[in-house]
């Protein structure tokens, strides 16, 4: 039987590249990722339109300038194969009927190890572990068919950075709504900020809706700051929790609003959630942060707010009470 794997460099990333290899039957063809377009939760997306048979499918690899396309094409409804076609800048590099599920889990196996070992997975490549964890639910489950009407949604937090390289580093908070990043939050190490956002996750967990963080910029909360790009740009992300009939849920809406170069608001979300979901899963994502990623932060000595400061103990204190 021909057999399909992708090999990725986990430990090895550097400057936003890593080295990825396709192997077929053992023969190896070198292509590089880039965190500018991370291809991995595509890559997710291809191993479960192939498990499901649900064919024809197809994405592009980005190495910024040049890339792959990846085609998964059908064999027939019950056939347990089906055709990968791979295309480097002209090059046909596979070109072969392979069994649909050795390549699923031979994609899942290097899918896991990359979110497992490579730092920075769920921030800067944006594939975060659960989305590995879905996969594998609805893998073992055979691929449930999903609804979408009167869902309850799940929202994963993720922390990271804000800063290019070499440039200054500041904590901040992506939200993932179900398996889609939502928004980047880059918090500019402004306090009025996070305490805000621990106040008004505090009041979802505590019933006391509506509720609304309202995160834009003011000249004063970085006198200091010169920043080409606010000339231009005027961006502010609003958040509104409201009740709704079951009281252990809430509706969530989010807009970006845009004063510069024209005033637009933009809906990005309008979900209901599980309150004890929504203020466990940032509570364990801070938690985290703080056990890990956060002393790289304190040792750059670049950020002025200590947010070991922040009431977390205030948001444990809330989840005992849902």
């Amino acid at each position: 039987m021909t057999n399909f794997r992708l090999e990725i460099d986990s430990l090895n990333a550097h400057n936003g590249w890593m080295k990825c290899w396709l192997v077929l039957d053992g023969k190896r063809h070198q292509m590089e990722a880039t965190s500018v377009f991370p291809p991995f939760s595509d890559v997710l997306s291809f191993a479960r339109a192939i498990a499901t048979n649900s064919l024809p499918h197809e994405f592009r690899w980005d190495e910024e300038g040049h890339g792959l396309k990846f085609q998964a094409l059908p064999l027939g409804a019950e056939n347990l194969k089906f055709h990968l076609h791979i295309n480097h800048d002209g090059e046909v590099v596979v070109d072969a009927d392979l069994d649909r599920m050795q390549v699923v889990h031979g994609l899942l196996e290097s899918l896991r190890s990359f979110a497992l070992d490579c730092p920075g997975a769920e921030s800067e490549w944006e594939f975060p572990y659960f989305l590995v964890e879905n996969f594998e639910r609805d893998l073992a489950q055979g691929f449930p068919a999903r609804l979408e009407t009167n869902l309850v949604s799940e929202v994963h937090f993720v922390f990271g950075h804000y800063g290019g390289y070499g440039g200054q580093e500041q904590p901040a908070i992506i939200l993932w709504v179900d398996e889609w990043k939502t928004l980047f939050m880059p918090m500019s190490d402004i306090p009025r900020f996070w305490w805000m956002w621990f106040e008004w996750i505090e009041k979802i967990g505590s019933g006391d809706l509506p509720a609304e963080a309202f995160l834009h910029v003011e000249d004063e909360d970085n006198p200091d700051r010169h920043d080409d790009i606010m000339f231009l740009w005027d961006l502010s992300d609003h958040f509104l929790a409201e009740a709704v009939s079951d009281t252990n849920l809430f509706r969530m809406k989010l807009d970006i609003v845009s004063a510069k170069p024209e005033s637009h608001t933009s809906h990005v979300v309008d979900k209901v959630f599980n309150r004890r979901q929504f203020v466990g899963a940032f509570t364990e994502a801070f938690q985290n942060f703080m056990r890990t990623s956060y002393r790289a932060f304190l040792e750059s000595k670049e950020n002025k707010f200590d947010l070991r400061i922040l009431p977390i103990g205030m948001l444990i204190d809330t989840l005992g009470d849902l």
